[in-house]
């Protein structure tokens, strides 16, 4: 089905703005309610906006690069909580000194790494889903 013009150029619009707004919440989720998991979904919500106003479009879309993305977040995710471990402190303790630059320690980091597991997980599902449904037509 053809979505119109209006559809396609409101999600134009959308999508940097809510792009931005998933990279704030993750970003500020130490200091504000939100965090990774809320940031990602938000940013993976993108990519179901996209699928609906324009479809999928072939070659546009990498299933090995996504998988890798996600696997090696998790991967970093794992590592920065035996970092913990190394220092002498326990599993995902914040191992960083505060500083100005770093004021929660590692926590944005942390936040980060989840936003970006679950924002690839949820752009991946959504890819799945509308591969499906398309397959079925």
């Amino acid at each position: 089905m053809e979505m119109s013009i209006v559809v396609k150029t409101t999600t134009w619009f959308m999508v940097p703005l809510m792009l931005l707004f998933g990279a704030y919440i993750i970003l500020t989720g130490h200091l504000n309610p939100g965090g990774g998991f809320q940031g990602g979904v938000i940013l993976g919500s993108v990519s179901l906006l996209y699928f609906i106003a324009f479809g999928l479009k072939e070659g546009k879309f990498s299933e090995n690069l996504a998988s890798l993305v996600e696997d090696v977040s998790a991967l970093v995710l794992v590592a920065v909580g035996l970092l913990g471990v190394l220092v002498g402190k326990a599993f995902f303790s914040n191992f960083l000194k505060e500083s100005e630059i770093f004021t929660a320690g590692t926590i944005p980091l942390v936040n980060t790494l989840i936003g970006l597991k679950v924002g690839v997980a949820f752009v991946v599902l959504f890819y799945t889903f509308f591969k499906y449904m398309e397959r079925r037509a």
